[in-house]
């Protein structure tokens, strides 16, 4: 079996748009194996309702039929020039789409007039007195083609005689170019209208003219008398105001009654006749304008009173002299001096108040003050401060200058006010006393001599030393006190050195310092550095055995120039089981012994004393004789000896306190590099 589809279906045809509705427009076959197959209207583009439901006819040819496309409506070549049609044949095996294209054949269509001009025409009612040229109908008509044009034109005026009176413009609009009069002329016209397309078609209307008898009022205002406002500045050509006659009298003139060269009047609007500004010409305030309207037809004339009165616009800010304040003033400058005067003035006309607001910043809050458009110091000006260097020295302030305008305008006058330097303050020391050990080398600092200056820049300060002992020396920039030779705490204990702090740069008059001077003291800490004196430093006694081992057998003279307090102790190992050092006095341990058949002492022990002050020792000897003897009272002889055993002076090594820091940290260092290596050693 053949495949379902569409027979000679062709691809465009074209229809007159003048084709009536039922007309069929296209017929075509279709193949199908259904008794009666269906073919529907898919779409069409443009969307236009004009097609009835396909009309499907059976042949005689098995599985062939006709099939009719039928107009229900009529196609308007002006709406759509071409419209595609896509139709659907379906089939019990599905749908085949196919599409064929309708060309509309353009027709001349009739020019359509207002279906009241045409039947039973058109009725106008025209005033006699009405002014010409004057418009008295217009022709409504229209044709329905496209890009076609229409032709206006009279075919016939009753009564003839008034043929000349009309003619008709290109859009249809009857004119008369003469006057009516209901007394001496026609009454009643009719005039016979054609309207015609370029192809020649046309369309037919009539227009009936009633002349109305008109009754002539006397000239009246609508307003005799006028106030009027206006604001400046609105240029040329604004209009001011209007002069009305009763609408009743035709051909009504205005004009003013003598010259006014600021305003002009036409058809009764009073204009600028240039821009009107109050601020160079103040007479332009109020001006009284004498109108008068008159009309020749009637011969009748009437004055009216206008009064305008210009109003002032804001336009203009103060305008401040000076425009800024840039100056240099002391910081020491008193609080209400004038820093100088402030004039503002306003050239608008109503505006001639002008006040003003000083505006401050962080920095020059409550700095400054204004007093009858006085610039004047509110408070003191510093200029030794941080955050005012940071600024370059220089206070900021703004003076708003307003207007009493509506809306008000603001002006702005910046007051930039540097402050130079004042050197106010003399310099203040802080430290007055140091102490340093005895035996300390010379070049070093002893420790910071400091003074303090409030002045910008803070602390600028150089030192010196006016008098006092030659030991010292300072640094004058940093001021460091340092030792220029030996101390001694046994020959002098106090140093006073009379040192002077000078500031300098801190006045704008480089020369203008101020000075300070003060005693400093310098304690010299005793160091022991002075081995014991013993005088005698030998000592012979003699004893009885009876002394009791309570009683002193010698007492040692020894001395300290460091005043270190002594001791002693006995220095050979034979004399300790025998004696011991009490202070600096020598005792018996027990009492001694002397049996013929039994215990029997020495008689006599040298014995060996130390005597020290916690760094230095000296050596002494003492010889002890022993008396054998029984007796209750013990005698105790101590006779002095020459010299056999001289001072030895135990010295040690004393470091640097530097020195033992940078071991010090040499040493963690040291540990520190060591553990390091050991644990990366063990983690490998």
């Amino acid at each position: 079996m053949a495949a379902s589809g569409f027979i000679d279906l062709p691809a465009s045809v074209s229809v007159s748009e003048s084709t009536r509705p039922r007309s069929v427009v296209v017929e075509f076959q279709v193949q199908s194996s259904s008794l009666l197959p269906t073919v529907i209207i898919l779409s069409v583009n443009p969307e236009l309702a004009v097609f009835e439901t396909p009309i499907v006819n059976p042949t005689k040819v098995s599985g062939i039929f006709n099939v009719q496309i039928v107009l229900n409506g009529s196609l308007d070549y002006e709406k759509a020039s071409m419209v595609s049609v896509r139709l659907g044949l379906v089939t019990p095996s599905g749908r085949v789409d196919q599409t064929f294209h309708i060309r509309v054949v353009d027709e001349n269509n009739t020019p359509q007039c207002e279906p009241l001009f045409q039947l039973p025409g058109a009725e106008v009612h025209v005033p006699e007195n009405l002014p010409v040229p004057v418009t008295l109908y217009t022709v409504l008509a229209s044709d329905p083609d496209r890009n076609d044009t229409l032709s206006f034109s009279i075919s016939q005026v009753l009564p003839n005689t008034s043929k000349e009176q009309f003619h008709i413009s290109g859009g249809g609009s009857i004119i008369s170019n003469q006057p009516f009069d209901y007394h001496t002329g026609p009454r009643e016209l009719m005039l016979s209208v054609v309207v015609r397309d370029k192809h020649g078609a046309n369309c037919t209307g009539t227009v009936r003219i009633k002349v109305l008898k008109v009754y002539n009022p006397p000239l009246d205002l609508l307003l005799v008398s006028q106030n009027v406002s206006t604001f400046e500045n609105q240029g040329p050509e604004d209009i001011v105001a209007i002069v009305r006659a009763n609408l009743t009298i035709p051909d009504v003139l205005y004009t003013f009654v003598k010259d006014y060269p600021h305003f002009k009047i036409e058809d009764g609007i009073i204009r600028t006749a240039y821009n009107l500004d109050l601020e160079a010409e103040r007479a332009l305030a109020q001006s009284v304008l004498l109108v008068r309207a008159y009309s020749v037809a009637v011969e009748r004339s009437a004055t009216a009173t206008v009064t305008v009165n210009v109003l002032d616009v804001n336009e203009f800010p103060p305008f401040c002299f000076p425009s800024v304040f840039v100056l240099e003033v002391s910081e020491t400058t008193e609080v209400g001096s004038s820093l100088g005067s402030l004039t503002c003035v306003d050239i608008d006309v109503s505006n001639q108040s002008v006040s003003l607001t000083l505006v401050e910043n962080r920095l020059s809050l409550f700095k400054f003050r204004l007093r009858d458009g006085q610039l004047q110091v509110n408070n003191t000006l510093d200029y030794d401060s941080a955050e005012i260097a940071t600024n370059n020295f220089q206070y900021e302030a703004t003076i708003l200058a307003m207007d009493t305008g509506t809306p008000p305008l603001t002006s702005q006058v910046r007051v930039l006010v540097s402050v130079t330097p004042v050197n106010e303050h003399d310099p203040a020391f802080q430290t007055l006393f140091f102490s340093v050990p005895e035996g300390t080398r010379p070049g070093t600092a002893v420790g910071t001599v400091v003074a303090r200056d409030t002045d910008w820049p803070f602390d600028n300060i150089r030192y010196s030393i006016t008098s006092g002992d030659a030991m010292f020396t300072i640094d004058p920039e940093g001021g460091e006190l340092y030792l220029g030779g030996e101390l001694d705490f046994e020959e002098q204990q106090v140093y006073v050195v009379r040192a002077q702090a000078e500031d300098y740069d801190q006045d704008v008059d480089r020369t203008n310092r101020k000075r300070r001077t003060v005693d400093i003291t310098v304690q010299v800490e005793d160091v022991n550095d002075n081995a014991p004196v013993c005088d005698p430093i030998s000592y012979e006694s003699t004893i009885f055995s009876t002394l009791s081992n309570k009683l002193p057998i010698l007492s040692l003279s020894c001395t300290d120039a460091d005043d270190d307090e002594l001791t002693a102790t006995i220095a050979n190992g034979a004399a300790v089981d025998r004696f011991l050092m009490t202070g600096l006095s020598l005792f018996s341990k027990n009492v001694f012994s002397y049996v013929v058949d039994g215990v029997y002492d020495r008689t006599m022990f040298e014995v060996t004393i130390s005597v020290s002050d916690g760094r230095h020792h000296t050596a002494t000897v003492a010889y002890i004789y022993v008396v054998p003897w029984t007796t209750t009272v013990p005698t105790t002889t101590t006779t002095a000896k020459p010299p056999q055993v001289v001072t030895v002076m135990s010295d040690y090594w004393d470091p640097e306190p530097w020195f033992v820091a940078v071991v010090t940290v040499t040493g963690v260092l040291l540990l520190v590099v060591t553990s390091l290596l050991i644990w990366t050693i063990l983690s490998r």
